[in-house]
């Protein structure tokens, strides 16, 4: 079997670079799985959600639920009792960073804008300094 793609560097027509000795380059960045983490919808429980059909997530995760609750929230009114929500539930959808020894440490917090609802993520890796990345959850939401 072969394979054959056509790679346009100049104009990113793929999401792939091509390293000197030919190889496909990888970069040391957690931003898809930081999306993952946050936007993928974890499947919410019995208790927290009473209809199974409006329960979200996937069906199939057996042990591993991947992604965040803070779809729970989308509807929310904005008040802390909200933001605290978003924060725990974004991280819990974190945490397997910590536990899958990828980061030293790993933080999300909800801060509100004029017309947002973010997220700002602070993530420290082994012998490295803090970086932050900030995720928009909730455009126009009203806010005053």
């Amino acid at each position: 079997m072969s394979f054959d793609a056509a790679l346009n560097t100049t104009n990113g027509y793929y999401d792939i670079s091509i390293d000197g000795d030919g190889d496909i380059a990888t970069q040391e960045s957690f931003e898809t799985a930081l999306l993952m983490s946050i936007f993928c919808e974890r499947r919410a429980l019995p208790s927290e959600v009473a209809t199974p059909n409006l329960r979200r997530g996937w069906i199939g995760n057996d042990g591993f639920e991947i992604g965040s609750k803070s779809w729970l929230y989308e509807q929310a009114r904005i008040n802390r009792s909200t933001m605290n929500g978003v924060n725990t539930s974004a991280n819990n959808g974190l945490k397997w960073f910590i536990d899958d020894k990828l980061l030293a440490s790993i933080s999300a917090t909800s801060t509100v804008t004029e017309s947002a609802l973010g997220l700002t993520i602070s993530l420290s890796r082994f012998n490295s300094p803090v970086e932050y990345r900030y995720y928009n959850l909730w455009s126009n939401t009203g806010v005053n």
